[in-house]
């Protein structure tokens, strides 16, 4: 007669990863297959290729552009009507300091002031990698290097780089912006937010997160310093930035590459809006937009609910407020992603500390909706390669990523109140194998 002998004892959680990414050996065998290439592609796309090219970016059409318009006694806002001064020029919607700020540059060669800002828009990228480490406090090597890996291969990422937008360094001010935070109220950190609200007003919800939080002397630091940028910044086209430009950008857009819920909305009412930029629009398609977005402030409040205390879940708050700050705005060029990088580390960090299987998957599949699939889909367009049902679902893969993130940070301030954080030191991709 057989005999089912009893189940042995358990001695050990089971590796949530998996016993192959429980060995250490093997997960850095892996990083070293994926970063080599990783690293050598970025060299190129992000430093040399567009280093030795000389053809248009952000930081000639938009930033130089306005700069020569400001250094010519002209008004900047005039390019947007085609009145140029013979500049080349994408259209101009960014505050009067950020041209104020590139006017010393106007006069320099153009060639000499891409590469400068070109070597910038890297520094700064490797600045905000730094800090997010600090920030989270992230010390073993593989975590930081898949951070790291994470961060230059993201499609939105590599694409400001190239641009050379300043959209990087608001991304290097908003991981200060996070240390600051994680710290409790700090000027310095309303410094920086002051600085990127200056440059661009994407990252007004950290301010609003920041009054919540009862960040006072920080809100204040931020309030002034933006005040007094853009009160010093070429204020004679202030007024007509805050009455005519930034009202026609908060209407919506009807551009193809809008990747704001505006843009998904606007497909589905008006699909011929996919294929010629300036379709489309109206009352309904920006009503419902409106409602879209208070229905994320107010979820997102709800969420939150009360400051925290804790590191960990101060980090949570401001992956809320990053994340949801690209479902609220009305237009959203794919660069502008670039931004989601925090809360996509924040949530990476915080489940691999929990074991939670389910965030880190979530981060990977807003990641991969972000970049290699709206890249991929961008081709596709130009190419004409799929069909029309297929463009216009493939078109909407960076909103959906944005709501995928949001709704994985939500859970994560969720899941904060009843799970055990690891210790620094143990913070790993995965648990030590079972004995």
């Amino acid at each position: 007669m057989l005999v089912r002998s009893a189940p042995r004892a358990v001695t050990a959680e089971a590796p949530p990863w998996g016993l192959a990414l429980a060995n250490r050996r093997f997960r850095w065998l892996l990083l070293t297959i994926s970063g080599v290439p990783i690293t050598l592609s970025y060299l190129w796309f992000g430093v040399l290729k567009p280093l030795l090219s000389s053809g248009p970016s952000d930081f000639v059409y938009v930033y130089l552009a306005g700069a020569k318009m400001l250094a010519a006694g002209a008004d900047p806002y005039l390019c947007n009507l085609g009145q140029c001064g013979g500049h080349p020029h994408y259209r101009l919607f960014y505050p009067p300091f950020a041209f104020w700020l590139m006017q010393p540059l106007a006069g320099l060669d153009q060639s000499l002031t891409s590469g400068i800002a070109l070597i910038a828009a890297n520094l700064f990228l490797v600045a905000f990698i730094w800090l997010m480490l600090r920030a989270l406090r992230i010390t073993d090597r593989q975590v930081a290097v898949t951070v790291a890996l994470g961060t230059i291969s993201f499609a939105p990422a590599l694409t400001e780089i190239q641009n050379r937008n300043l959209q990087s360094a608001v991304l290097m001010v908003s991981a200060l912006v996070l240390l600051a935070y994680l710290q409790g109220d700090r000027w310095w950190g309303g410094v920086g937010l002051g600085i990127a609200l200056a440059i661009k007003l994407i990252q007004a919800p950290l301010l609003l997160l920041a009054a919540w939080g009862r960040r006072f002397r920080f809100v204040a630091a931020a309030v002034v310093v933006w005040t007094v940028l853009w009160l010093i910044g070429a204020p004679q086209y202030l007024v007509e930035y805050l009455l005519r430009v930034a009202p026609s950008e908060a209407r919506g857009d009807s551009e193809v590459i809008n990747g704001a819920p505006f843009g998904t909305i606007n497909r589905i009412f008006h699909p011929e809006s996919l294929y010629d930029s300036g379709l489309g629009g109206g009352p309904v398609v920006l009503g419902l937009a409106v409602l879209f977005a208070i229905a994320v402030l107010a979820w997102s409040w709800w969420a939150l609910r009360s400051p925290r205390t804790d590191r960990s879940g101060r980090g949570l708050e401001v992956a809320v407020a990053v994340a949801a700050s690209s479902l609220v705005v009305p237009l959203i060029y794919a660069g502008q992603f670039m931004l989601l990088l925090l809360p996509m580390i924040v949530l990476f960090d915080f489940g691999l500390r929990t074991r939670s299987r389910s965030l880190v998957i979530a981060v990977i599949a807003s990641w991969l909706l972000l970049g290699p699939s709206y890249l991929a889909f961008t081709n596709a367009l130009a190419a004409g390669f799929g069909t029309q049902l297929m463009f216009q679902l493939w078109a909407n893969s960076p909103l959906a990523g944005v709501i995928v993130l949001w709704l994985a940070s939500v859970h994560a301030v969720k899941l904060h109140g009843n799970q055990t954080v690891t210790a620094p030191e143990q913070r790993s991709i995965a648990v030590p194998p079972r004995p």
